[in-house]
């Protein structure tokens, strides 16, 4: 993961944000739900990284997933945000050309 200009969090000031345990964060990590920067050893989690991780949990809680469904859920959510994005940079671009 390339470093972000977010605001960067180490690994014990992540658990306290998202309120869990080392043991809970290193699981999600180990499943791809978020990933951390890691320079010299140490992980450092982006905004970004704390508002999945807590949508991930939410979805864990409220709709009773275990976390392979979480992973495919958040993936399917990636990839409807990217396609979005797509089409609507596209209709920008017909509306340019149809002026």
């Amino acid at each position: 993961m390339a470093r972000t200009t977010d605001f960067e969090y180490t690994f014990s000031e992540f658990c306290h944000v998202t309120r869990l345990p080392g043991d809970a964060v290193r699981e999600l990590v180990g499943h791809g739900v978020v990933e951390p920067f890691i320079e010299q050893e140490y992980w450092y989690f982006s905004e970004t990284q704390v508002i999945r991780c807590l949508k991930a949990e939410r979805m864990r809680r409220d709709l009773d997933l275990d976390l392979h469904a979480v992973v495919l859920a958040l993936e399917l959510m990636d990839r409807n945000q990217r396609l979005s994005q797509r089409i609507h940079y596209l209709e920008q671009i017909l509306g340019r050309l149809s002026d």
